[in-house]
């Protein structure tokens, strides 16, 4: 009975019971595949909420980013301070710096394993120690697709991609609205998805985004 006259219902639980609890059968299978299971567990989870904070998530890319990352062996390597992180096999040096931090990965340029000067693009090994280097006017590409592994570098180059290309598409907007009220047209949404669904594109970002990148190409 609790200290107004009310009685209460207590539940005391283990820290295993409560992880099934609110796990459900993956908690299940950390504790029955035992203790060396608890780091992938956590890392599985972390890389499931990562993925799903990208609204426009992808079904199909996120299993295929999730089955690279997760369902593969790990490897170990440390920061200038000795602190550890882990990844999955064929990590890049770019993986790893979005593992310290997405702002730090947004703007490397390159890297020092092991005091030795390598790309981005350079696979670690297990045991190597590595030292970013960033610079304020690097910018995410496109290559870096080719050769991120984790479900993280991936998402977040992926976001990074789409901002600039909503700049770039905001200079072809302006463009056609230019030319639609030079031909006495109004620009409204119907006569928009009219266009692309000529050009046969698939939004019109996509529209905007094709304007914009032939006009400064064409001078006109």
């Amino acid at each position: 009975m609790g200290p107004r006259g009310k009685w209460v219902e207590v539940q005391i639980r283990t820290k295993r019971m409560n992880e099934i609890a609110e796990k459900g059968l993956a908690a299940h299978w950390k504790y029955k595949e035992g203790t060396a299971s608890e780091n992938r567990f956590d890392k599985w989870f972390q890389q499931i909420r990562e993925s799903l904070n990208n609204e426009d998530l992808d079904s199909v890319n996120f299993l295929q980013d999730f089955k690279t990352s997760f369902l593969t062996e790990e490897i170990y390597v440390y920061t200038p301070k000795g602190d550890i992180k882990m990844l999955p096999a064929g990590s890049s040096a770019l993986d790893f710096a979005f593992a310290i931090h997405s702002a730090i990965g947004a703007k490397t340029i390159g890297a020092k394993v092991n005091h030795k000067l390598v790309p981005i693009s350079h696979k670690l090994s297990s045991g190597d120690q590595i030292e970013i280097i960033t610079s304020n006017k690097q910018t995410p590409s496109e290559d870096w697709l080719k050769f991120v592994v984790t479900a993280k570098a991936k998402n977040k180059v992926k976001e990074a991609l789409k901002e600039e290309k909503k700049k770039v598409a905001d200079e072809g907007k302006y463009t056609l609205q230019r030319k639609l009220e030079g031909m006495g047209v109004t620009m409204y949404q119907g006569n928009i998805e009219a266009i692309a669904q000529f050009y046969k594109l698939q939004s019109n970002l996509e529209l905007f985004y094709q304007i914009a990148i032939k006009t400064s190409t064409s001078g006109n």
